[in-house]
């Protein structure tokens, strides 16, 4: 679904800067943010005795979109990686070989704001009866339906016990990034010379197997004479 718009069940997307994108395959590790590091106050909803130790990652399953784009691209030069759920799953599945976590991966549930402040209560409540780490990282898949154009699959990872972290802002996960990551492509305002530096530092520098194009969004259909 590289080229479709369609909301897929398995393909992920992900827009970054070119040079997070280098970053991950040089050093074969994905990063997990702090959930408050994000903008969206509402993350921080509901804070429990093991709010420190969980993190998270954000992807899409929508192939195509102008405005995410123009979110997380806003320079015109960044790229999107693409990947499915299976990979991402056996890839933090592996980790856990090496890295004392835990991990979950869903669909962003989009809700009206007074519906997720009750969701939040019901959750605080029920953690205040019996904690369980499980039910407190629910409010990590409920967003405001303002957010519901980015269309959300999160990847959230938590430690078994409390690990130092790189100041509290995020964890640091190993993965063949190779394997993980299939597509990348490029922003489709890119210019031409950034495109082939592009291409040519993935193929050639980091010998990249996986596909390396330009998004094709702009690109100008062909013209209908009547």
């Amino acid at each position: 679904m590289s080229s479709s718009g369609v909301l897929s069940s398995s393909n992920l997307y992900r827009i970054v800067s070119f040079d997070r994108a280098v970053q991950i395959l040089q050093t074969n590790t994905l990063y997990f943010a702090h959930p408050s590091e994000w903008e969206d106050p509402y993350e921080q909803g509901l804070l429990h005795k093991r709010s420190n130790n969980i993190f998270a990652q954000c992807w899409c399953r929508k192939a195509v979109s102008d405005a995410l784009w123009r979110i997380y691209s806003p320079n015109n030069l960044g790229v999107r990686l693409g990947t499915t759920r299976p990979l991402l799953r056996a890839a933090l599945t592996e980790a856990q070989r090496t890295q004392e976590i835990r991990f979950k991966i869903q669909n962003v549930k989009y809700m009206f704001q007074e519906e997720l402040r009750f969701a939040l209560r019901d959750v605080a409540n029920a953690l205040d009866k019996k904690y369980s780490i499980e039910k407190a990282i629910e409010p990590l898949f409920m967003k405001r339906n303002a957010f519901h154009h980015e269309y959300e699959v999160r990847a959230v990872v938590y430690d078994r016990e409390p690990q130092p972290t790189d100041n509290g802002k995020g964890v640091v996960i190993p993965v063949d990034a190779k394997a993980l990551i299939r597509s990348i492509w490029i922003d489709p305002r890119a210019p031409k010379e950034y495109v082939e530096a592009y291409s040519h530092y993935l193929r050639k520098k980091l010998k990249y197997p996986g596909v390396v194009k330009k998004s094709t969004l702009y690109d100008a259909p062909e013209q209908i004479d009547v």
